[in-house]
């Protein structure tokens, strides 16, 4: 074939060393969403009066596309 996959593909590369393999039948418990969230004591309320200013876009960004179709070029009618 002319494409070789390389080591960079993840089914290609090795494990790491500090992988270790679960056995096929075991069960994987994920932490909720409330044990990822901070507590309210941990964050600090937005107050409504504080704001921050919106930078104005790039100047590219309101740039129009010019497209310059080239005229036909006349055939001669035989």
């Amino acid at each position: 074939p002319d494409y070789m996959p390389g080591l960079e593909e993840p089914e290609q590369a090795p494990p790491s060393p500090d992988y270790i393999s679960a056995p096929a039948d075991s069960v994987v418990v994920a932490p909720t969403a409330a044990d990822q969230a901070p507590s309210t004591e941990e964050t600090e309320p937005f107050k409504t009066d504080e704001f921050a200013a919106t930078p104005p876009p790039h100047p590219a960004y309101r740039t129009t596309a010019m497209i310059s179709i080239p005229a036909p070029v006349p055939m001669p009618a035989w």
